[in-house]
C-alpha cells in the first residue's frame, strides 16, 4: 500500500507539470516553470523527466509560434467570429457561392470590353468575400477557394459562353494556394477549353516566390490564357513588380483613384503607371471609379479600361451594355483627350479638300470629319510620305471621304480611320493609299462602303487587330465593298480579322481585288470570329495567305455560317494547326454555294479541311465551277468535317480533292452523299483515287 501511495504521488506531480505546460504562452514562462519544478524535485529521475518536459514545452511553443498568429487568432475569436468561421466552412464544404459579373468598359466608346466574376457567398449571415478569405486562410482552406472559384466560374462560362459575346471574363486567383493533383487537372482542363475567354487575375502582393511565379506564367502562356495584376499601387509598388509579372492587364487600385481629380501626386503616379503599361503592350485598367470626376481624370490620363460603380455595378446577370448616358459621357471625355493632351486636331469643313503636306508643319495628328456638318471631304497626300495623321468622323456624319494617295498612321491601339456612331460613309480610293498601325473601325450603328479605282494597303501589327470592321469582342456595322481596285491587308498579331469583327455583322463583297496576308494565333480572313455569319461574295478576285494556329479564311471560327460565292476567283493558302479554308472550325453547320467560280484551296496543318464545318454539318453546292482542294495533315479531311455529316451536290462542275492524311475518306465524306450532274468529282487520298463520281 505504501509503494502504491508513492507511485500515485509521483504521477500526480507529473500530471500537474503537464497541466502547467499546456498553459504556457512564452519562453520566459517556460523557463520559470521548469526552474520552479527543479527546485522542488531534485532527484535524478525527476531531473530526466524535467529535461524531457522542457523540450516538449519548447516544441509546443515553437509550433504555436509557427502557426502562432493563426492559432492565436483562432483562440481569440469572439463568439460571433466563431459562428462566422463555422458558416464559412459550411459554405466552402457545400459550395454555396453565387457569382456576380461587373462590366469592364472600354474608354474609347463605352462599350463593354470584359467582365469580372465576383464571389457572393450564399448565407443569411451576410458574409462578404473578405470574410470568406479571412476565415479560409485561418483554417487552411484557401486551396478550396481557389479550386471552387475556377471551377464555378469556368462552369458558368461553359454554360453561358454565348452570352459573353466573345468578351473576356476575369477570374480572381490566389496563386500561393496549391491545388491537389486532381483539382489541378480539372482546373487545367477547363482553362484550356476556355482559354479564349478566361483572364486569371492575381494581386500584386501575392505571396509567391519567383520560381513558382515563372512556372505559373509559363503555364498560362502555353495555354493561351491572359493574366491581370489586381490592386496595383495598393501597397509597395514599383516597376520591378510589373516587370516580374509582365501581365496583359494592370488594374490600378482604387486607393490611387479616389478623388484623383483633386490630388496632383496621384495623377502623376497614375500617369506613370499608364505610360509604362502602354510602352509594354499592357492595357491599363482604372478600378473602382465611382464619380464622373474620377472617370474624367483617368480617361484624360490615358486609361484603356474602366471598372467601377459609376459605369456599372456587379449583377447576377450578364448585361450587354452600360447606360447610354454614361456611354456618351465616356465618349465625350475620350474625345476631349483626343483633342487635348498630346493631340492636335484639324476640324474639317464640309466639302473641304485637305492637303496633308500642309498640315505636317503644325503637328496635326487627327482630322475630324463631320464636326461642321455632313458632306464630301478629300484627303490628299503623297503615297511615299507618312503623314502620321489619322481620320475620325463625328456621330451622324453622312458623306464621302476621298483618299487620294494618302498615307495615314494611327497611334497605338487606335484605328487609322474611326467611323463614328450612326454614320453612312463611303471611302473612295484614288491612287495608292496606305493605312499603318490600324485599320478602319465601323461601329454596329454605321454603314461603310469602299469604292473607287484606287488601291488601299492596310498594315497591322498588334495583339488584337482588324482591317475593316471592328474589334475582337464587338459587332461591326454594314460593310459594302464596291471598289474596282485592290484592297490589301497585312497583319502580324495574336488574334484578329481582316474584314469583319469578333461578333459579326453584315458583309457584302460586290466587287474588287483582295490580297489578305495574316500571321498569328487565331485569325479569320473574311467573316466573324465568334458569331454566325451570312456572306455574299461576287464579282471579285480573292487571294489569301494565312499562317495561324487556328483560323478560317472565309467564314467563322466559333459559329455556323452561310456563304454564297459567285463570279469569283479564289486562291487560298493556309498553314497552321486547326484550319478551315471556307466554312467554320467550331460551328454547328456551314452552308456553301459556289457557282460561276474557280476555287483553289491549299491547307497544311494538324486538324484541317478545305471546305467544311469541321465539327458539324457541311452542306456544299458547286455549279459551273472549277474546284481544286489540297489538304495535308495527320488528322485532316479534304472536304467536309469529322462528323461525317457532309452533303455535296454539284452541277456542271469539276472538283478534285487531294488529301494526304492518316484518316479514311469515308470519315469525312461518304460516296452516297455526293451527287454530280454533268461533271466529275474526284477524291484522292494519299495518291489513290478513292472516290470518283461522274454524272
Amino acid at each position: 500500500m505504501e509503494q502504491q501511495h508513492r507511485n500515485e504521488l509521483g504521477i500526480s506531480w507529473i500530471h500537474r507539470l503537464l497541466e502547467d505546460i499546456l498553459k504556457l504562452s512564452t519562453d520566459e514562462e517556460r523557463s520559470e516553470l521548469i526552474e520552479r519544478y527543479r527546485r522542488e524535485y531534485t532527484g535524478e529521475t525527476e531531473g530526466l523527466i524535467l529535461k524531457d518536459a522542457d523540450s516538449i514545452a519548447e516544441m509546443l511553443l515553437r509550433c504555436r509560434n509557427y502557426s502562432g498568429i493563426v492559432n492565436h487568432k483562432l483562440m481569440t475569436l469572439t463568439d460571433d467570429e466563431r459562428a462566422e468561421l463555422e458558416e464559412t466552412e459550411r459554405i466552402i464544404d457545400e459550395n454555396e457561392f453565387d457569382y456576380y459579373f461587373q462590366p469592364i468598359v472600354n474608354t474609347t466608346d463605352g462599350e463593354i470590353f470584359s467582365y469580372e466574376a465576383l464571389m457572393r457567398p450564399k448565407s443569411t449571415m451576410k458574409l462578404t468575400p473578405l470574410h470568406i478569405l479571412k476565415y479560409a486562410g485561418l483554417v487552411n482552406r484557401l486551396p478550396d477557394i481557389e479550386r471552387g472559384t475556377f471551377l464555378n466560374v469556368l462552369g458558368i462560362i461553359d454554360v453561358k459562353k454565348s452570352k459573353f459575346l466573345g468578351k473576356y471574363v476575369f477570374i480572381n486567383s490566389i496563386p500561393e494556394a496549391r491545388l491537389e493533383a486532381e483539382d489541378y487537372r480539372r482546373v487545367t482542363k477547363m482553362l484550356l477549353k476556355h482559354a479564349d475567354t478566361a483572364v486569371v487575375e492575381m494581386t500584386e502582393q501575392s505571396e509567391i516566390d519567383d520560381e513558382s511565379l515563372e512556372a505559373l506564367k509559363e503555364r498560362y502562356r502555353n495555354m493561351g490564357v491572359k493574366m491581370a495584376i489586381d490592386d496595383y499601387g495598393s501597397g509597395y509598388s514599383n516597376v520591378g513588380n510589373l516587370l516580374r509579372y509582365m501581365p496583359n492587364f494592370v488594374k490600378i487600385d482604387r486607393s490611387l483613384l479616389h478623388e484623383i481629380h483633386t490630388n496632383p501626386k496621384k495623377r502623376h503616379f497614375v500617369r506613370e503607371i499608364i505610360q509604362f503599361c502602354h510602352d509594354n503592350d499592357i492595357l491599363a485598367l482604372a478600378e473602382g471609379v465611382e464619380t464622373a470626376d474620377e472617370l474624367h481624370t483617368v480617361i484624360l490620363l490615358g486609361a484603356d479600361l474602366i471598372q467601377g460603380y459609376f459605369t456599372a455595378r456587379p449583377a447576377p446577370e450578364i448585361i450587354e451594355s452600360i447606360p447610354n448616358d454614361i456611354k456618351q459621357l465616356i465618349k465625350r471625355y475620350h474625345q476631349e483627350r483626343e483633342e487635348g493632351i498630346g493631340q492636335q486636331v484639324y476640324l474639317a469643313d464640309c466639302a473641304e479638300h485637305i492637303i496633308l503636306d500642309r498640315l505636317l508643319p503644325s503637328g496635326i495628328k487627327c482630322i475630324v470629319v463631320g464636326a461642321n456638318g455632313s458632306g464630301d471631304v478629300t484627303v490628299e497626300g503623297d503615297s511615299n510620305v507618312d503623314s502620321q495623321i489619322r481620320v475620325e468622323t463625328r456621330k451622324g456624319f453622312c458623306g464621302k471621304i476621298i483618299l487620294e494617295n494618302a498615307w495615314l498612321t494611327s497611334i497605338k491601339n487606335k484605328p487609322c480611320i474611326d467611323i463614328g456612331e450612326e454614320n453612312d460613309v463611303t471611302v473612295v480610293l484614288v491612287g495608292d493609299n496606305k493605312l499603318d498601325m490600324g485599320g478602319i473601325r465601323v461601329p454596329e450603328s454605321s454603314r461603310f462602303r469602299l469604292a473607287g479605282e484606287g488601291r488601299l494597303e492596310i498594315n497591322l501589327d498588334d495583339k488584337e487587330y482588324y482591317g475593316i470592321g471592328n474589334g475582337v469582342g464587338l459587332l461591326h456595322g454594314e460593310l459594302i465593298f464596291e471598289q474596282s481596285g485592290r484592297l490589301t491587308v497585312n497583319s502580324h498579331g495574336q488574334t484578329g480579322i481582316a474584314i469583319g469583327s469578333g461578333n459579326g455583322g453584315i458583309i457584302r463583297i460586290n466587287a474588287g481585288q483582295y490580297r489578305i496576308n495574316l500571321q498569328g494565333d487565331v485569325a479569320v480572313g473574311i467573316g466573324a470570329l465568334y458569331a454566325s455569319a451570312e456572306m455574299i461574295i461576287h464579282d471579285c478576285d480573292i487571294g489569301m495567305e494565312m499562317t495561324t494556329a487556328r483560323g478560317t479564311a472565309i467564314g467563322t471560327i466559333g459559329r455556323s455560317n452561310e456563304i454564297s460565292i459567285y463570279k469569283t476567283s479564289a486562291k487560298i493558302f493556309m498553314s497552321g494547326v486547326e484550319l478551315v479554308g471556307i466554312g467554320t472550325l467550331d460551328g454547328e453547320s456551314s452552308k456553301l454555294s459556289l457557282h460561276e467560280a474557280s476555287c483553289f484551296v491549299n491547307v497544311k496543318g494538324e486538324c484541317c479541311s478545305a471546305v467544311a464545318a469541321l465539327e458539324g454539318k457541311s452542306d456544299i453546292y458547286f455549279e459551273q465551277a472549277a474546284i481544286r482542294l489540297t489538304v495535308e495533315g495527320n488528322q485532316s479531311a479534304g472536304i467536309g468535317g469529322f462528323t461525317g455529316d457532309t452533303t455535296i451536290k454539284q452541277k456542271d462542275a469539276n472538283t478534285h480533292v487531294v488529301l494526304n492524311s492518316a484518316i479514311k475518306a469515308e470519315q469525312c465524306v461518304k460516296r452516297e452523299n455526293i451527287m454530280s450532274e454533268h461533271g466529275k468529282f474526284v477524291f484522292t487520298l494519299n495518291g489513290t483515287d478513292t472516290i470518283v463520281v461522274e454524272g
